[in-house]
């Protein structure tokens, strides 16, 4: 899913939407004929508004979710709107066909890293839209020519009569001109705001408690929601006993939903507490005597099959046959929950006429339409709210828990607040897959490496919503494995389908988030079976890949990176390096790590990104500090295991993410190579782990091969243990 096509800027600019920019209360009837008197005044094109006061308000296609998108896309309508930045409202824009930008027009959802390099030109052109309406509207009221007309922060001049007028005092005027198709776009030498570090416009309501948030929502006549579903996947309900919770404080009633059962009440911890007391029968199910270590040992055995080729260049066969000596090692990562801060949440209210929710979700199409299909009334009487998420990471990419917001609604013929507990949140999640792979190389006589051979057993999140063809290879379980920058004659990378019986989904950079870790390690390898320092042997298969080479050659200038182990002020500390594209960017990290009590500590990450062109360089470096603690947390610590078809995790106290004392400190510097614009939140992730492992071989001669690390004892020295298949 890496190919951006955009759809036709006639499309985006002349199309229309009816505003959601309206308070929450309003009657559906009242708050659609609002819409329409506010659209005809001020509606410049689909993704902007301007009101006689001046104020701008932006349809963002994109959500914010903590990764800066509601600062970064207002700056690139600002740039060519030419007005103030702070003059911008961001709201999210309805569902509806035109804010489908991504994949030829197809799809709108907000991941992959895509909110930027798929609307980068489509929004610039609608603010220069905007800008020419503007100009065009005032050269006729000043009858004068549209070259001589200028613009300045908001207003429109005439300098030759020393005339200014106010953007807002030509709305009307502007509503009435024709939305130029192909409007001419700043240099970049002009620019104001793109690639400037602009703090988050976000921040201050998100301080002070005025941020709206899913879970805030509240409602006349709203009732809350606990449920759960049936804790073994692919079981049913059988019976559940509702008199037993029915006389409890608030409750109001027991109902099915899919694969579960709720209780309403008149507040959410009565229905979570008459919930915990209910008593439910289950039917048995094949998946109650599933385990992970199960599956983990079934997907191993898998490792020396054939599977479908990813990726061939070559002729592995014979490199391998010509070998001097032949390595191999094997890589495990676990399953992941998202454990998103804010619960999973969603508030629905259903009528016989309209649907309106209130949903915090990473693709406002997929739950209009999800909606439609279940109460049956048609896409325009559909109004789905997004407010801020707290926190996404792809869970919300899903639309289980407003499915079942929309289920209870429409039988209760109330508004219902779904609310899931932190327990319900980890055990139901569509968790990371877990994955196993298997890395060979040959070294050839001349003390190369030859050839390169990888295995991946395993799903993808790809494969499992779509389906693949049997030629084809799960792009999210081979990314960041296969088409690799390092001059290597001969790759294969093969991958095993071995399917999970449990849910499984998008999490923080999908198949680059554990092929960043397994794939910079076995560099790390290789690098070491060839009797060569790692950052040298990457820069010599680097020299075909200058972008790659620049970014290495950045990081390590900046860490200052030493080959060897150094001790300083009593401390004992490795560097290790990892370097990794993902997104159509490339990140490369250094660590300084050393054990202490047979743990690791990083005491600090140095990160070099080059994603083409910053937009915002602040969230730039905020979302590289952050995707290197997600890379920390599951290097050393997260981890899904399941007995007996149940999840033995249920909250943070089995569950823990990465602490704030284990957050070392991160230098980033940004590498503004002018290629092609690529994604920020989530490359940040992919080197880290990788990057400490290698520094940890360095300082124990254990090899890092399977994650979390918690319960790894590193205070002893060990064998190097990479399988030595052939010498000689």
């Amino acid at each position: 899913m890496n190919e951006i096509v955009n759809v036709s800027r006639r499309q985006l600019i002349k199309g229309g939407a009816a505003s959601l920019t309206l308070a929450f209360f309003l009657p559906l009837k009242g708050r659609l004929a609002l819409a329409e008197k506010v659209t005809a005044q001020t509606r410049l094109n689909a993704f902007l508004t301007l009101e006689t006061n001046g104020q701008v308000t932006f349809y963002s296609p994109f959500i914010e979710m903590g990764q800066g998108t509601y600062t970064s896309l207002p700056m690139l309508v600002a740039e060519e709107m030419d007005i103030d930045i702070a003059r911008i409202k961001v709201v999210q824009a309805p569902h509806g066909k035109q804010y489908k930008i991504m994949f030829g027009g197809t799809q709108r959802f907000t991941g992959g890293s895509y909110s930027i390099r798929s609307s980068y030109d489509i929004l610039r052109h609608a603010g220069a839209a905007a800008r020419l309406m503007l100009i065009n509207a005032a050269a006729k009221l000043w009858n004068v020519p549209v070259n001589e007309i200028s613009t300045e922060s908001g207003d429109v001049l005439h300098r030759k009569t020393n005339r200014k007028i106010a953007y807002g005092q030509l709305v009307q005027l502007a509503s009435k001109e024709n939305p130029p198709e192909n409007p001419t776009l700043k240099s970049p030498s002009a620019f104001r705001y793109i690639g400037k570090a602009i703090k988050r416009t976000d921040t201050t309501a998100k301080t002070d408690g005025s941020a709206i948030f899913g879970i805030d929502i509240n409602i006349p006549g709203m009732l809350y929601a606990a449920v759960k579903k049936t804790p073994i996947y692919g079981a049913k309900v059988l019976s559940f006993d509702a008199a037993a919770v029915r006389n409890m404080p608030g409750v109001v009633t027991v109902e099915t939903i899919p694969q579960g059962v709720a209780v309403i009440a008149d507040r959410f911890w009565r229905a979570q507490k008459a919930l915990e007391k209910l008593p439910i029968q289950y039917q048995d199910t094949p998946n109650q005597q599933f385990s992970s270590a199960q599956l983990a040992q079934q997907m191993r055995a898998r490792l020396d099959e054939t599977g479908v080729v990813a990726e061939s260049k070559g002729d592995v066969l014979q490199a391998f046959e010509q070998a001097e000596k032949i390595f191999s090692a094997d890589y495990e990562v676990p399953f992941l929950a998202h454990t998103t801060m804010e619960p999973m949440n969603c508030t629905a209210h259903v009528t016989n006429t309209f649907c309106e929710l209130w949903a915090p979700n990473q693709g406002v199409d997929f739950v209009a339409e999800m909606a439609a299909k279940i109460t049956g009334l048609p896409l325009d009487k559909i109004i789905v709210h997004t407010p801020y998420l707290g926190g996404g990471y792809g869970r919300r990419f899903y639309t289980d828990v407003a499915e079942q917001a929309v289920v209870l609604s429409k039988k209760l013929g109330k508004p219902i607040k779904v609310v899931w507990s932190r327990e319900e949140d980890v055990r139901q999640d569509f968790f990371r897959p877990m994955t196993v792979v298997k890395h060979r190389a040959a070294i050839d006589q001349k003390g190369t490496i030859s050839a390169w051979h990888s295995t991946l057993v395993g799903e993808g999140p790809i494969g499992r919503l779509f389906g693949v063809q049997p030629d084809e290879a799960d792009n999210s379980v081979v990314e960041g494995a296969r088409h690799q920058p390092y001059q290597i004659a001969n790759k294969q990378v093969d991958w095993v389908q071995h399917k999970h019986p449990i849910p499984i989904g998008f999490w923080r950079s999908v198949g680059h988030s554990f092929n960043g870790f397994i794939t910079e390690s076995f560099v790390d390898e290789m690098a070491f079976a060839c009797g060569k320092e790692p950052v040298a042997f990457r820069q010599e298969l680097l020299t075909n890949s200058p972008r790659f080479l620049a970014v290495l050659n950045q990081v390590t200038e900046m860490a200052d990176y030493q080959a060897g182990v150094s001790e300083t002020a009593g401390i004992r500390a490795a560097y290790g390096v990892a370097i990794h594209e993902s997104f159509n960017s490339i990140v490369a990290q250094v660590a300084q790590v050393s054990i202490v009590k047979g743990q690791a500590k990083v005491h600090k990450i140095w990160c070099a990104v080059d994603c083409g062109l910053a937009v915002n360089p602040d969230t730039i470096e905020a979302q590289m500090q952050s995707g290197i603690s997600t890379g920390l947390s599951q290097l050393f610590l997260e981890e899904v295991t399941f007995e007996q078809g149940k999840t033995v995790q249920n909250n943070f106290h089995n569950y823990p993410i990465l602490p704030p004392h284990m957050m070392p400190a991160v230098e980033v510097k940004i590498i503004q190579s002018g290629a092609e614009i690529g994604g920020i939140g989530e490359p940040g992730t992919p080197p880290t782990a990788a990057a400490v492992t290698n520094a940890i071989f360095k300082l124990t001669k254990q090899r890092i091969r399977r994650l979390p690390i918690a319960n790894i004892d590193l205070s002893v020295t060990a064998e190097d243990s990479t399988t030595t298949v052939r010498t000689g």
